[in-house]
């Protein structure tokens, strides 16, 4: 295919105007010349609320004659993105953290001739100093990505029907209310192929997962890590303070995204009715209508790669604090064997655990494991400890008064199955930091071998010795909860 590019730039003076629409000239579409194409589309910026604005994020267009175009850019792996496609349209440009406000696009114009035209357009867009708050939920704040696998904490089913809007979103999202049928195994994807679009099993099972980026693209992985599907996405209507719907998910590539009994449509748009640093919950009403109890499909997504977001927070100012996870019968620190396997075993069934104590008083007739054979008021069920954005950390008595304070940081480069980061910390800053047997020692490493938005459980062996994973020689274990 023959191409003809060429670069017009938008100069600052002519994006300050109150109309920065280029001007507008009829062309001969089946023979299109290369000094006809800008005159051949209108081009708008503007802002969120459809005003002109010299550094506005949106764009619409028009061609006149009519003539069907695509409007493209490219990813930072200089793969092509499709922003629009059309006779007219609109799109929106929304540059990553510390790009270059002057952000180019292209107009691919297509002769009958099958050769293209490329016009090259430059513009001075606004450059977001944060993320959007939805966005830093799905795709990071900390590490410009996000995977999500399915949830199957949710009653099991991780994808089937339910009666629409059964109550508020938290309900669906955390206990699957209104919930009908649902998948919950591998072996479920083989008897609902005819729910999909071609009728073929494209790896979606329960170790496939898709990625959320910063970039605004959603990429899903089948069970072999192998991407299968690819496009934009972008959340509109967004309102953490919604009843039932906080906003809508705008994208083709999501996890097995068919709606249920209809033959293998794929929405595109799924009403997010609840989300978190680690949880999504999708929902789409049969046909896209919004009755009562009428049937919906529903998806359940988590995911633990986000540590800092789980853990802090979102934003410069974010704060998190950390208590035991008391409930009167389930043990909070003690020691185990150092059981290797998976971390979660450990964080959500105490798997390889000898001893523990389980509240305030059991915790008060350990204190010769302390540095000084005294209380602290960390022993206090109420007791708890505060992660900040700005990397501080510090241990407060159940009163909240202060113990001790210092800086921390987690090191998501060690993860592995059997944990997702190690939490290194100046010394005696998280609830009774000591190491059980060993005098008082009070660790500067633990493995964070569990982590939700909710719960953390953190593990240190003896003497340090993280070499010996799977030994089964002693290890210390702490379970906390977000306050």
């Amino acid at each position: 295919m023959k191409k003809t590019i060429f670069f017009l730039m938008a100069a600052a003076g002519i994006l300050t105007a109150c109309d920065p629409s280029q001007s507008e000239k009829d062309f001969d579409p089946v023979s299109l010349a290369a000094n006809d194409v800008d005159g051949a589309i209108t081009i708008t910026q503007t802002d969120a609320n459809g005003s002109p604005a010299a550094d506005g994020n949106y764009f619409t267009y028009t061609t006149n004659p009519a003539t069907m175009v695509s409007v493209f850019n490219y990813l930072s792996d200089g793969s092509e993105n499709q922003l629009a496609r059309g006779f007219s349209g609109s799109f929106s440009i929304k540059p990553k953290r510390g790009s270059d406000p002057n952000q180019t696009f292209y107009v691919r114009f297509v002769n009958s001739d099958n050769s293209e035209v490329i016009l090259t357009k430059t513009y001075n867009v606004y450059v977001q100093q944060e993320l959007d708050p939805e966005i830093r939920l799905l795709a990071s704040d900390a590490y410009g990505k996000k995977i999500w696998k399915w949830d199957t904490s949710i009653t099991g089913a991780f994808w089937g029907n339910m009666g629409y809007q059964p109550g508020d979103g938290a309900s669906v999202g955390m206990t699957g209310n209104g919930q009908w049928w649902g998948m919950t195994s591998d072996e479920d994807f083989a008897g609902q192929l005819g729910h999909s679009h071609d009728g073929a099993y494209h790896g979606e099972g329960l170790n496939a997962w898709m990625e959320f980026s910063d970039e605004g693209i959603s990429t899903c992985y089948n069970e072999n890590g192998e991407a299968y599907m690819s496009a934009p996405f972008t959340v509109t209507e967004y309102d953490p303070n919604a009843e039932w719907r906080k906003g809508w998910l705008n994208t083709t590539a999501i996890l097995w995204p068919y709606e249920i009994n209809s033959g293998g449509n794929v929405p595109g748009k799924y009403e997010i009715v609840y989300l978190t640093a680690d949880k999504m919950c999708l929902v789409y009403p049969d046909g896209g209508s919004q009755g009562s109890w009428g049937e919906a499909t529903f998806w359940h997504f988590c995911s633990n790669s986000d540590i800092e977001g789980m853990a802090v927070g979102y934003g410069k100012e974010a704060s998190k604090d950390w208590t035991w996870d008391y409930d009167g019968t389930n043990t909070v620190w003690g020691n185990m064997g150092y059981c290797g396997g998976s971390g979660s075993d450990v964080g959500i069934n105490r798997n390889g655990q000898w001893w523990g104590v389980t509240d305030e008083e059991g915790l008060l007739t350990q204190l010769g494991h302390t540095n000084d054979g005294a209380a602290h008021g960390d022993e206090s069920m109420n007791a708890f400890f505060t992660l900040s954005a700005e990397g501080t950390i510090s241990r407060h008595a159940g009163s909240g008064t202060v113990i001790n304070s210092g800086t921390f940081e987690f090191d998501t480069s060690v993860a592995n199955d059997w944990k997702v980061a190690n939490l290194n910390t100046t010394a005696g800053t998280i609830l009774f930091p000591y190491e059980i047997n060993s005098g008082g020692n009070m660790p500067t490493s633990f493995e964070v071998v569990y982590l939700t938005g909710s719960k953390m459980c953190l593990v240190y062996p003896d003497g340090g010795d993280f070499s010996s994973n799977g030994s089964w020689g002693e290890a210390t274990y702490w379970h906390f909860k977000a306050k």
